[in-house]
C-alpha cells in the first residue's frame, strides 16, 4: 500500500521528469508546448494544494518488548513517540500498566468524554504557540478535566492554580474567581508554561517546573547544572509528586496516543470524538454593573444553563458591581443582548453586610428598601435559605 508522503514524493518525481523532458524538446516543436505547459501548471498547482494538506507525519517510537500485542486488534499497528523522552522508562512504565488496567482504561475514556467541550480550544492554542502537544493531557493529571476541581491544599479549575501562583495571569475577588473559567486558565497556564520553557530550555523540566515551581526547580539545577529530568528523578532530586508528574503525562498520552497499539479502542474511540467536537465559539457583552444570569437569560431569551457554561467564574452567578464587565453570550447574540440589557435595572455598586443574631433575608432587605427576590439573587441563594451568623450578604445599589 502507497502511503501518502510516498505518493507525493513519487507525484514530485513525476513533476520533475515532465519538466526535464519539457526543457529538452527541439525548438521546432514549440507548438506543441502550450498543451504541454498547461500540464505542468495544472500538476504543479495539484502538489501545491497536496503539500499544504499533507498531514504531520508521526514519528514511530521504539517498541517497548515488555507489551505483548496480544490483544490488539490490529497486529500492525504501529507506537508513535509522544513528543517527549522517557516513553520507556520504568517510572513511565509503572504509570502505563495501571491506566492499561480495567480501572484505568474506565478512568480514562470517561475523562476524555468529560474534556470534549474545552480540550478543542486547547489544541487550538498550543498549535498556535508551537507548544508541545502533549500539553493537552496535563489536565488529566491537575483536574481530570473537571473545571470545579478543588485539591486539598486549594488548587483549583482545569489547570489548578494556586491562589499565590494566579498573578498576574488571573484575577480573584468577591464576584469571580477566573481559575474556574477553562479558557481564561488555559491561556494562563500556557504562558506559565512558556514562561518555564524560556528558563529551562527544554519540556521536561519546564512541566515538572509547573507542578513544583519554577523557583524550586532553579535551585536544583543550581546544585546539578546540566542535568535532566530523568536525572533528577532517579537520583532523588525531585518531590516525589514532580519525580512521578511527568512519567504519569507521558504514559497518559502513550495510552491514548497508541490506542491501537495497546489494544484500549474504547480508548482510542473516546480520543476521536474531539473530531466531532469545534472550539466553543463565543462573543462579549459589556455589563456596567451587577445583574443576575438568571435575570440577562430573562431579558435576553439566552438560556440560563448556556450562560452559566460560558461563564462559569462567577461566584454569585451575577455580573459584579463597580466595574464593566466583559460577560461571554452565544456567538452571534452579543447585539441583542447589549440592546435588551439596556432596559434593565442594573446594580451600579454593591454593599457586603455581615449577619448579625436576629437577621432575617425580609428585615435585611426591608432595611435596605430592596424585596426578598432582590437580595436572593445577589447572593445566588434561595427565600428558604438559612442565613448563618457572620455570614457576608451581598447588598446592591440601584440608582
Amino acid at each position: 500500500m502507497v502511503h501518502k508522503k510516498e505518493a507525493f514524493l513519487l507525484s514530485i518525481l513525476a513533476f520533475t521528469q515532465i519538466k526535464l523532458f519539457s526543457q529538452n524538446l527541439e525548438p521546432v516543436l514549440e507548438e506543441e508546448l502550450p498543451p504541454l505547459q498547461e500540464m505542468v501548471e495544472d500538476l504543479t498547482q495539484t502538489l501545491q494544494k497536496a503539500a499544504e494538506v499533507l498531514p504531520e507525519q508521526k514519528q514511530e517510537a521504539e517498541p517497548d518488548e515488555e507489551y505483548t500485542k496480544i490483544y490488539t486488534v490490529v497486529p500492525e499497528a504501529k507506537r508513535y513517540s509522544v513528543g517527549l523522552s522517557g516513553m520507556n522508562h520504568s517510572l513511565t512504565k509503572k504509570f502505563r500498566t495501571q491506566y492499561l488496567k480495567d480501572t484505568g482504561k474506565a478512568q480514562l475514556t470517561a475523562i476524555l468524554y468529560d474534556s470534549l467541550p474545552y480540550r478543542p480550544y486547547i489544541r487550538q492554542q498550543l498549535k498556535a504557540k508551537k507548544m508541545p502537544m502533549i500539553i493537552q493531557y496535563l489536565p488529566i493529571i491537575e483536574s481530570n478535566y473537571k473545571t470545579t476541581a478543588v485539591s486539598r491544599t486549594g488548587a483549583t479549575g482545569l489547570w489548578q492554580f494556586m491562589t499565590n501562583s494566579m498573578s498576574p495571569f488571573l484575577k480573584k475577588n468577591t464576584w469571580y474567581d477566573e481559575r474556574l473559567d477553562p479558557w481564561k486558565e488555559t491561556d494562563a497556564a500556557l504562558s506559565k508554561l512558556l514562561d518555564n520553557y524560556k528558563m529551562f530550555h527544554n519540556w521536561e523540566l519546564s512541566l515538572a517546573a509547573y507542578n513544583m515551581g519554577a523557583g524550586a526547580m532553579k535551585r536544583i539545577l543550581k546544585k546539578h547544572p546540566g542535568k535532566d529530568f530523568w536525572y533528577l528523578a532517579e537520583h532523588g532530586y525531585l518531590p516525589a509528586q514532580t519525580r512521578d508528574y511527568v512519567p504519569k503525562l507521558i504514559a497518559v498520552a502513550d495510552v491514548i496516543e497508541n490506542a491501537e497499539y495497546y489494544g484500549v479502542l474504547e480508548i482510542g474511540i473516546a480520543d476521536k470524538a474531539i473530531e466531532t467536537h469545534a472550539v466553543e465559539k463565543y462573543e462579549y457583552v459589556t455589563v456596567a454593573g451587577m445583574i443576575s444570569l438568571e435575570q440577562i437569560s430573562k431579558l435576553t431569551g439566552i438560556e440560563r444553563s448556556v450562560l452559566d457554561f460560558l461563564n462559569p467564574s462567577l461566584l454569585k452567578k451575577c455580573t459584579p458591581a463597580g466595574e464593566k464587565y466583559s460577560l461571554r453570550v452565544p456567538s452571534g447574540t452579543s447585539e441583542k443582548a447589549a440592546e435588551a440589557l439596556k432596559k434593565a435595572d442594573i446594580a451600579t455598586d454593591a454593599l457586603i453586610y455581615i449577619v448579625k443574631k436576629g437577621d432575617s433575608l425580609w428585615s435585611i432587605s426591608r432595611s435596605y428598601g430592596l424585596t426578598v427576590d432582590d437580595l436572593c439573587r445577589a447572593n445566588n441563594i434561595k427565600e428558604i435559605s438559612i442565613l448563618r451568623i457572620n455570614q457576608k450578604l451581598v447588598i446592591p445599589v440601584f440608582k
